[in-house]
């Protein structure tokens, strides 16, 4: 199955595929109006948020922002990676994927090999448990630390014995095996070529993707040794700033996940499954990153970090909570518990049992508690000095707050706690960030816009160069949302209004748009170009031709974003924009042509084009 799938098929696979369907067999949906409703299967809600638009093929949920098409669902909702995703939906259409020869044909049949013989080193691991006399000492161990059977089955637990040769029964082809081994980091070569097992005598715990593939493991000493615990490094597979050890399972043992306990290790994580908290995940000897966090948050709204209560532990706090503090917005909460010294989550809820763990966790301190403690406990506010401080120390924090709401509460409590008016405070953190640094919005401007396409500067500028000329502006009395959202730059509106309505693409010429060095007009001419070509086009076939890309997620947002139109006037008003950024491109033309006149420059055909340019302006008024 190696090849790069094309891109008409993808598109004719989601022209043949009902995003109804495909949900409703998952999560069962209710008509509400023109589209379909339900609880949202990403997030835990009791009030239906979730929302299914069969016109667009899209969905999207209001309380956590999840949206896509049949293969985005697909990925997220069953772990699956895209190749997966696409065989399951053509398998329901009984359509054969074609594939295109390229240069990634080789790394994706190397990694499926790779991933097959990670598959077979886990059940290596786990059938050494069942040998006798292998296994009868890690057996016994497990036993000791109170896992059960059940859990070390649930997990996938195993054992590798102490040789520095375990896995050469798994392969004919010693070379190549051993080859892949030291790929997938289960072996070490040595600089005499000579190569040995990276684990040795521990207990193995395989770490798994949202799909379920062996990307890894980690392994734990069973008696004395160092390191204690011993992670696989960085693979091709194997990346631990986006990995969670534990998630596979928790999603496979619980439906509904109402809050994520983040704890450090997978003992931890095993040790509270044995006492039926199942809803736990362990970063991987790296600290809580931002992928972590987004992953987490895609399928419950809180998350409950589970710190040590030393000195490291409140370090590790504090860089968990830097990295949450731009994610938090609407419902999402993030909670800090903190353990009596010298225990752990395993030792913790041996000791005082599922109920009262639970109960601790339920007491977590807010993220914004802990953080107004963490910062009041730096200054003495009993000084001259101590509030000057304390602002000070607040602001490279609320620099990171993106959610307006929070941000106006933050700088609140501060200007409170410091003795100031919040425009006091407001003013300050600005003067601060003279030198250059990021200052912090005035919590009673609008945010700036997240549908602007960031990875292009270029595209940035010119919606600020076309935005003053896009529409007549009303009188100030009367703006609102609508007007609000008419005035942005027509670039934008215009693929918004394409992504969304693409049956509403006006019968003219837009080839002009090809001449002009700017993202939106490319994404503008693209989106024509797909759409002529496809008579049953869509929403979700329109986004997915971007897939991967790093417009990609900024178009699902413009696809989601609220027109303020009625739908029979989006014909008019797409007509209105392609009109006035034509005429602009020939101003710019004109200018062009113009200058070299000046220059004393312009040659002949030049001077004929300036007759053309100045008929085209002349008849568009």
């Amino acid at each position: 199955m190696a090849g790069r799938i094309p891109q008409t098929f993808l598109n004719e696979l989601l022209a043949r595929t009902d995003l109804v369907e495909v949900i409703d067999r998952r999560v069962p949906l209710k008509k509400a109006g023109r589209n379909y409703s339900a609880c949202c299967p990403f997030h835990n809600e009791k009030t239906p948020s979730f929302s299914v638009n069969p016109d667009k093929q899209f969905y999207y949920c209001f309380g956590c922002g999840a949206s896509g098409n049949a293969l985005t669902f697909l990925m997220e909702y069953e772990g699956q990676d895209f190749v997966a995703a696409v065989e399951d939906l053509a398998g329901q259409q009984s359509m054969d994927i074609p594939r295109e020869s390229g240069q990634d044909d080789a790394v994706y049949a190397e990694n499926q090999q790779l991933f097959d013989l990670m598959e077979k080193v886990a059940d290596s691991y786990q059938q050494n448990l069942k040998k006798r006399p292998l296994g009868i000492k890690a057996v016994e161990y497990l036993k000791q630390r109170g896992l059960s059977g059940e859990i070390a089955k649930l997990y996938g637990i195993g054992y590798v014995p102490g040789e520095w040769q375990n896995l050469q029964h798994l392969g004919k082809d010693q070379l190549k095996l051993q080859e892949q081994l030291v790929k997938t980091g289960m072996m070490i070569r040595k600089d005499n070529g000579h190569a040995y097992d990276r684990f040795r005598d521990r207990i193995m715990f395989p770490i798994r993707n949202r799909r379920g593939q062996v990307l890894g493991f980690g392994g734990r000493v069973i008696d004395q040794g160092e390191p204690k615990y011993l992670n696989s490094p960085e693979t091709t597979l194997f990346h631990k700033g986006k990995e969670l050890y534990g998630i596979f399972e928790m999603r496979r043992k619980l439906r509904d996940i109402e809050q994520i306990i983040i704890v450090e290790g997978y003992m931890d994580v095993v040790a509270l499954a044995q006492y039926g908290i199942y809803n736990s995940v362990a970063t991987l000897g790296t600290a809580t990153t931002s992928e972590h966090l987004q992953t987490l948050f895609r399928i419950c709204h809180t998350l409950v970090f589970c710190f040590d209560g030393d000195r490291a532990g409140r370090a590790a706090a504090l860089r968990a909570l830097n990295h949450a503090l731009p994610q938090l917005k609407d419902t999402r909460e993030v909670r800090l518990m903190f353990l009596p010294d010298g225990e752990d989550p395993d030792s913790m809820v041996r000791a005082i049992g599922m109920k009262a763990f639970n109960e601790r966790v339920e007491s977590a301190s807010t993220l914004f508690d802990y953080l107004i403690e963490h910062l009041t406990s730096q200054v003495d506010m009993n000084t001259f000095e101590g509030p000057a401080k304390l602002v000070h120390l607040a602001k490279p924090f609320a620099q990171q707050i993106t959610d307006p709401i929070l941000l106006s509460r933050f700088t609140h409590k501060i200007a409170e706690l410091s003795g100031l008016a919040d425009r006091q405070l407001e003013e300050s953190w600005r003067e601060d960030s003279s030198s250059g640094t990021k200052a912090v919005a005035n919590s009673t401007q609008t945010p700036s816009n997240s549908n602007n396409f960031e990875p292009d500067r270029k595209f940035q500028q010119n919606q600020s160069a076309f935005g003053s000329t896009s529409y007549e502006e009303p009188p100030p009395s009367h703006i609102n949302q609508q007007t609000e959202s008419r005035n942005k730059a027509p670039f934008r509106r215009a693929i918004a209004l394409l992504l969304q309505h693409p049956e509403a693409l006006p019968p003219a010429d837009m080839s002009w748009l090809g001449s002009i060095e700017e993202l939106g007009a490319r994404i503008l001419l693209n989106l024509i170009k797909i759409i002529e070509k496809n008579e049953e086009v869509t929403t979700a076939i329109l986004v997915e031709n971007w897939r991967g890309t790093a417009e990609h997620p900024h178009l699902i947002k413009l696809a989601n974003q609220p027109l303020y139109a009625e739908s029979e006037n989006i014909n008019a008003e797409l007509s209105e924009i392609f009109k006035r950024l034509e005429k602009n491109y020939l101003l710019d033309q004109w200018d062009s042509l113009l200058e070299k006149v000046r220059n004393g420059s312009v040659t002949a055909a030049e001077k004929e084009e300036m007759k053309r340019l100045q008929a085209e302006l002349s008849k568009q008024g």
